[in-house]
């Protein structure tokens, strides 16, 4: 770090330091900061960058989170890999709006750097040196990798990169505002304290550098523009494909319903809700909850979600479908629900690991009934299902906002669902959507 600061001002580079830090949207929604928690990963809180201002620059729309750059800055982050999980990744977001307000447009500017795609210093992804390079400036990326080599991390710096030609860069209040966010999810077993460690306390340190222009105008660009192009997107499929389970997806759906005789079902259908974030950029598909827009989806994603539904007290809902990871469609995957149409606060979570074995309960005749899972989320009580493949969930008057000393209302009865997939291994990148069974939902109510 002291070497990097030291090439900085060999180089007549000026620089800011950033900060780092959880950004808990259930929290914030909570809060007021907040129109909506846009449905959040619960086994994934982001770590957020916050840069300071530009003196003389229009005021950020959404600090800490959201940031402006000159066209010719860039911001490096400098330190230490999360330890070993199933998956993190370093995500580059566009947003355009006020996140206290809504609505939003939030695409992501590229793919993210993940734990299969990141250079360190290390032998290994994980808890090892690296360095991390945003820009849209070629000569600005080309001399602050050269200050990071002689620091001793060019063989772990990483490029990212705001392509002029889809973005505005520019500190004035026309130009467009990004956020640097960190996932983390599913530690290796024995890891589980290193990673909630890291949260904590993130081992980075991030600047945003520019230039030296002896002005007291530092809004305006020292280098001439010097655009780096769009980079060329990770491919998503393999031509392989989930279909061919699809015969034992409905026996299990079959023998779900079987097994609750007391219980009317209702199927619930799990569907494609946000749009890839480049199509959906130049369609403007905004965020403005319940409609889904792109709302941060990864390009390492697909993020199937439900429609909105009521879940009485009394009643309970089963999710099933395929283990994505167990069908080497993805590295990590899980389903989430989440409370209020508007609110999309979460609730609950269940990732790969923790449904694994849990259709054994309905087809453990099947020779393929580890490639799929069935978990009930319940408000029956003693009425409804049992066992270890059962969460419960707070009743439909539980205040949900009284956990972070607010008031604001939740509409804990009305629900939705969320199914993960991230990064299929043969790619590292989405797996396609067209080759997943999508996960599904039954509903049931007393009859």
């Amino acid at each position: 770090m002291a070497q990097f600061k030291r090439q900085l001002a060999k180089s007549g580079y000026e620089s800011q330091p950033g900060t780092e830090a959880v950004f808990d949207l259930n929290r914030r929604y909570c809060e007021g900061a907040v129109f909506s928690a846009m449905w959040p990963n619960p086994q994934s809180p982001y770590v957020v960058t916050g840069m300071p201002e530009v003196p003389g620059q229009a005021p950020n729309t959404n600090p800490p989170a959201t940031w402006r750059l000159r066209q010719d800055e860039a911001i490096v982050m400098i330190g230490v890999t999360p330890p070993p999980e199933a998956y993190f990744s370093f995500d580059l977001t566009m947003v355009r709006g006020s996140l206290q307000t809504g609505p939003v447009l939030w695409p992501s500017v590229g793919d993210p750097i993940n734990n299969k795609t990141v250079r360190t210093t290390g032998p290994t992804p994980y808890g090892q040196p690296f360095a991390l390079v945003v820009t849209g400036n070629r000569r600005t990326r080309a001399e602050v990798n050269e200050m990071l080599a002689a620091s001793g991390l060019g063989g772990g710096t990483n490029g990212m990169t705001i392509p002029p030609a889809m973005f505005r860069l520019g500190l004035d209040e026309g130009s467009d505002e990004f956020l640097l966010g960190v996932r983390t999810i599913a530690p290796e077993p024995g890891f589980e304290k290193a990673l909630d460690d890291y949260r904590a306390a993130p081992p980075l340190k991030v600047f945003r550098v520019r230039p030296g222009s002896g002005s007291a105008d530092e809004t305006k660009p020292v280098y001439p523009p010097d655009p780096l192009p769009v980079p060329p997107l990770r491919v998503s499929g393999t031509g392989a494909t989930e279909l061919n389970l699809n015969p034992t997806l409905q026996m299990l759906r079959r023998r779900i319903i079987d097994a609750h005789p007391g219980f009317e079902a209702r199927d619930v259908a799990l569907e494609r809700g946000f749009e890839e974030s480049y199509p959906g950029f130049q369609a403007n598909l905004v965020t403005d909850s319940p409609i889904p827009g792109v709302a941060a989806l990864s390009n390492d994603a697909d993020d199937p979600l439900s429609r909105n539904f009521s879940l009485p007290d009394g009643s309970f809902v089963v999710a099933y479908g395929t283990n994505h990871v167990a069908t080497q469609q993805a590295s990590y995957s899980s389903l989430s629900l989440y409370a209020d149409p508007r609110a999309a606060v979460s609730l609950t979570a269940e990732n790969h690991r923790e449904l694994e074995g849990s259709a054994q309960d309905f087809i453990a005749d099947q020779p393929n009934a580890d490639k799929f899972y069935a978990w009930s989320f319940s408000r029956a009580g003693g009425n409804g299902p049992t066992g270890p493949h059962v969460t419960t969930l707070p009743p439909t008057s539980t205040d949900f906002c009284a956990q972070y000393g607010t008031d604001r209302p939740v509409d804990m009865s009305t629900l939705r669902a969320v199914a993960r997939a991230y990064m299929q291994p043969a790619t590292l990148t989405r797996p396609a959507l067209s080759s997943l069974l999508l996960d599904r939902l039954l509903v049931f109510t007393p009859k």
